[in-house]
């Protein structure tokens, strides 16, 4: 069965605009029929270096940035995620990141998990978070 021109459980990597190295041993996201599946991510610049450290509320927002520019590569947005999970070395300020999901995701809520961790791999990293969206799902109200 097709649709959309794809095998509906066909795997597909989702790597943006930009090519993903091959020595990776893993990608951004994956597709598989109109799920998405996004790897955990941190705010991160194309440089590979925090955007701002000490800032958890800037370092969502770049999370969210990427999310959305790899979601509109393949014709979506944030409004379709419908899960996501968080892990965040600090409380500090970590409410004030409910502000920026609603820029993101304005008219759909999605279940979420915050997980508060030791550290991150990233060590100036301060919320590491990956998502679920299924295309199509988050109309605009």
């Amino acid at each position: 069965m097709t649709q959309n021109g794809m095998t509906q459980n066909a795997r597909t990597e989702v790597c943006g605009d930009k090519p993903w190295p091959d020595h990776y041993t893993y990608v951004p996201a994956i597709r598989v029929g109109d799920t998405v599946y996004l790897s955990g991510t941190t705010g991160t610049g194309d440089d590979g270096k925090i955007t701002a450290p000490g800032d958890i509320v800037e370092q969502t927002r770049q999370i969210f940035r990427k999310f959305d520019a790899l979601l509109r590569s393949i014709g979506s947005s944030c409004e379709d995620i419908v899960s996501t999970t968080d892990h965040f070395t600090t409380t500090e300020n970590y409410g004030k990141t409910a502000a920026v999901r609603r820029e993101f995701m304005r008219y759909n809520r999605p279940t979420s998990t915050g997980v508060l961790v030791a550290g991150l791999l990233r060590k100036e990293a301060l919320i590491e978070i990956t998502a679920v969206a299924v295309l199509g799902s988050g109309k605009a109200q």
